[in-house]
């Protein structure tokens, strides 16, 4: 391994191509609770920033904010159609399996860092064969400190892998959102330019590597 031992995994759009489970679920989530369906292309940009689902929810209707009752419909709507109905849609980007695998075979630990909800994460892992090579997932859940928080390394990841440095720990992800979590953290980035992020402002943050393919991964982390 070249120094590192544990590998933070984003997962929309580095991991899984989830934009069409993404764009079908909101879509629904707003006729199923009465509200106007949002522009393909509005659910498109809010899928670049890599937000929790409840800011996506305000950035598409901002009536939300001031409507908890209805936003907690939403967001209970939402991830039960994800589940249901997203979760098949949800795909591992070419040479994902691949990648986790060799990394994973290679003794460095896998975990997932993401604002989705753990439920639907770990469905689309079970259903591509691909949970035996993830150690940990967190997720959206109450208590647990979002993207771009820090404390969900410092406080959730550090503390269960005994004497593990920071330089040992290499985050990889695809939004702005990843590469401040890494930033604020302390920690080495790899962005994934195939995602989802913006480029310009994706590099203006200067991560320290680039892949064009999570195939380039593996050699990135192994030697």
């Amino acid at each position: 391994m070249n120094g590192y031992k544990v590998i933070v995994f984003d997962y929309d759009g580095t991991l899984f191509d989830t934009r069409p489970a993404i764009f079908h679920c909101i879509q629904r989530t707003f006729a199923e609770c009465g509200r106007p369906i949002p522009a393909r292309d509005a659910v498109a940009a809010t899928v670049k920033t890599g937000l929790p689902l409840q800011e996506t929810f305000f950035a598409l209707d901002e009536t939300l904010r001031a409507n908890r009752t209805m936003l907690n419909e939403f967001v209970i709507t939402y991830r039960k159609l994800y589940l249901d109905e997203g979760t098949p849609l949800a795909q591992p980007f070419a040479g994902a399996s691949d990648a986790l695998r060799q990394i994973h075979g290679h003794g460095a630990k896998c975990v997932i860092v993401s604002n989705k909800g753990v439920a639907a994460i770990r469905r689309s892992l079970d259903q591509c064969q691909l949970s035996s090579f993830v150690d940990l997932v967190f997720g959206d859940e109450p208590g647990l400190p979002k993207k771009p928080d820090p404390a969900v390394l410092m406080d959730h990841i550090l503390p269960r892998f005994g004497q593990l440095r920071m330089e040992q720990i290499l985050a990889v992800g695809d939004t702005e959102v990843d590469i401040l979590l890494a930033k604020r953290a302390g920690i080495v980035c790899c962005w994934a330019s195939y995602g989802y992020g913006e480029a310009e402002r994706c590099r203006q943050l200067k991560p320290e590597h680039e892949i064009s393919s999570i195939e380039q991964l593996p050699a990135l982390v192994a030697l």
